[in-house]
């Protein structure tokens, strides 16, 4: 065994102490500290075992936060005496009038003014913000989303009124464009925390079909935080039916997500209900007949598991997932196949 952990650096301290004509005993003993140490080393797990590259979380909002950490862009308005228009490298585009921000409860605020801007038209990108797009229990079609937070040159918080927010077409949302209102965020409970959902805005919003290169829809008057733009979803009563999946491995729902994005429309779903050993989907929110993929997130002794299922719905159906161990960077990029 010894003379196999001779290596290449043994052989050339041998060498060496050889040739200085060390007393044998020392010799001995630092041949011997060496062989050891190299044992030592090759045998420390926390040194030789490779890691497996799945990241640990505290909880799913922690996932979420890390797939998304680089999502929010910064624009600034220098002069806010004047009108500004900022671009979202997304397409949003968002017009500022005149002095139309100010701080709560008074003062005068100092440019130059942060605006950060977060912007959303794809499923994927939606699920990766733990976002699904219902009112309550009413499925909505996204035209698209965002958020936006405004500081002034000392981090305080801005308020604004009058600021108009354009929207590119670019979501599925054929034959709703002209029915789009104005939702702004909320939060729906889940048993593995809130999922962000939305409630009625009071803004006007409007569709012009020549605008822009495919058309865009102005929202004009937004508020700070999240922001959608929305139809509802127009379900028959005869087609509305419902669904469950059972995630086979996760050892409870606290630690476990399922969403559904919808093929033919920007709709996507966060199964919130537990019944029996699967999450389900609201009572007759889900078109019979619809395809769409499902997704389950899920944390099993703080690690990372992940599966999708292309489904097609018939009615009432459940559906089985077994989560497997990942990456954040492999759910990342399922993630972002679905447009």
């Amino acid at each position: 065994m010894i003379m196999k952990l001779i290596t290449k650096e043994n052989k050339r301290l041998i060498k060496y102490i050889m040739n200085k004509k060390l007393n044998p005993a020392l010799f001995m003993a630092i041949l011997m500290t060496s062989v050891f140490c190299f044992y030592q080393c090759t045998n420390n797990e926390e040194l030789f075992t490779p890691g497996d590259g799945i990241a640990d979380f505290a909880n799913l909002q922690e996932v979420h936060d890390t797939l998304t950490q680089n999502d929010t862009v910064q624009l600034q308005i220098l002069d806010p005496t004047i009108e500004n228009e900022l671009n979202g490298p997304g397409g949003i585009r968002l017009v500022f009038p005149a002095n139309s921000c100010t701080i709560s409860g008074g003062g005068t605020p100092v440019a130059p003014y942060t605006v950060k801007l977060i912007e959303i038209f794809k499923r994927g990108d939606m699920i990766k913000h733990n976002i699904q797009t219902f009112a309550a229990e009413d499925p909505l079609v996204s035209g698209g989303m965002f958020w936006v937070k405004v500081t002034d040159a000392t981090g305080a918080e801005l308020q604004f009124t009058g600021v108009q927010a354009i929207l590119p077409r670019q979501t599925d949302a054929a034959g709703y464009e002209n029915s789009m209102q104005y939702f702004v965020g909320t939060n729906q409970t889940a048993p593995s925390g809130p999922v962000l959902s939305w409630g009625p805005g009071s803004a006007d919003l409007s569709f012009d079909e020549d605008a822009g290169t495919n058309g865009e829809y102005t929202i004009w008057n937004i508020l700070g935080g999240w922001s959608n733009c929305d139809a509802f979803y127009e379900l028959l009563d005869e087609d509305a039916t419902q669904f469950s999946v059972r995630v086979t491995n996760a050892l409870d729902y606290t630690n476990t997500q399922v969403f559904f994005a919808l093929n033919d429309f920007t709709t996507v779903a966060a199964l919130t209900t537990v019944e029996g050993d699967a999450l389900k989907t609201y009572t007759a929110s889900i078109p019979t007949g619809a395809t769409g993929k499902i997704m389950a997130i899920s944390l099993i002794d703080g690690e990372l598991y992940f599966a999708s299922q292309d489904v097609t719905i018939s009615g009432d159906d459940v559906f089985e997932l077994e989560v497997a161990a990942g990456t954040v960077e492999q759910l990342d990029t399922l993630l972002s196949s679905l447009d």
